[in-house]
């Protein structure tokens, strides 16, 4: 639990939050508001437990595998698999308002698109820190 990085599950909380704005967005049904924010809150806790999943598993990866490019396509992968996993028990959920399980398959498409894409940006900007801190060091040598 201590190597866990709780930032990250926060960000996934908001990223669930971002995809539950974009899915209904992407539905063009006149849902009531409060439902609308019930289904932005409810996504936004699915995303919590995905990221709580996920960096609870990353967490437990040795040692060995502490290269950044390697960390960041692992925890991408367990994002992945956990949210795919969600999204089936979502599913085969016995109460599902879903009468065609193909409707779904656009929404599983936009919710790991969203989780793929948004690691990558998170890979970016660590890239481009490092950058930044590469430089300022070698700034700080001149000096």
């Amino acid at each position: 639990m201590e190597n866990m990085n709780l930032a990250n599950v926060i960000k996934s909380f908001f990223l669930g939050i971002g995809i539950g704005i974009a899915l209904l967005m992407y539905n063009h049904e006149a849902v009531p508001s409060d439902v609308r924010l019930i289904s932005v809150l409810a996504s936004g806790s699915i995303g919590f437990l995905i990221g709580f999943m996920t960096e609870w598993m990353t967490a437990m990866l040795p040692i060995s595998l502490a290269k950044a490019r390697t960390y960041f396509f692992i925890n991408n992968l367990i994002a992945v698999i956990v949210a795919a996993f969600f999204m089936a028990l979502l599913m085969i959920f016995p109460g599902s308002s879903v009468d065609d399980k193909g409707e779904l398959v656009p929404v599983l498409g936009i919710v790991l698109g969203v989780i793929c894409a948004a690691n990558l940006f998170d890979y970016l900007m660590y890239r481009r820190t490092q950058r930044k801190l590469q430089s300022y060091k070698s700034q700080m040598q001149d000096n």
